[in-house]
């Protein structure tokens, strides 16, 4: 028996979705859906194939079977050029944080809301705001080399809250 839960206002649907990274199959005939608002944690063991569907869900590998959606996107009919486009709209944390070296914190964070053509009211109101949910409004200013790996994946947080 297949229980398949519909949800209103889904952000992440896959059905049926096979997900194959370098020719192999990692994952197959997953199905699952994301509501908005709705928390949700992957977990397994190493080669589980947690990774390969993150990059399926922001672009980085190409979903071959099955039917997926992310935020409007279809995933298995997304051309290259979309890609930008979808990334904008979703936040993810890398496991290295992809901080930008040269740039402080609020400039991590603030780039990712211009590349979203956010205004710099809203970016001068939603950084602090983020860097205190994350409780580092003391670090406003620093670099990434000045900040623990703590620090810099809130920092990684606060830039996906965004």
């Amino acid at each position: 028996m297949q229980i398949v839960f519909y949800m209103q206002n889904t952000v992440v649907s896959l059905q049926n979705a096979s997900i194959t990274n370098e020719n192999k199959v990692v994952l197959s005939h997953v199905n699952f859906e994301v509501g908005k608002g709705e928390f949700v944690f992957l977990i397994g063991k190493t080669g589980a194939g947690k990774s390969s569907l993150l990059k399926v869900l922001y672009g980085d590998l190409t979903l071959k079977t099955g039917m997926g959606s992310i935020v409007g996107y279809s995933l298995e009919k997304l051309k290259e050029s979309e890609i930008p486009s979808l990334r904008r709209k979703i936040g993810v944390v890398f496991q290295d944080f992809k901080l930008l070296p040269h740039k402080t914190a609020f400039e991590n964070i603030s780039f990712a809301m211009e590349a979203n053509g956010r205004s710099d009211q809203e970016i001068q109101e939603n950084v602090p705001q983020a860097l205190a949910l994350v409780d580092l409004e003391d670090k406003i200013w620093n670099f990434p080399h000045e900040l623990s790996g703590g620090e810099k994946q809130r920092v990684a947080i606060a830039r996906a809250i965004v």
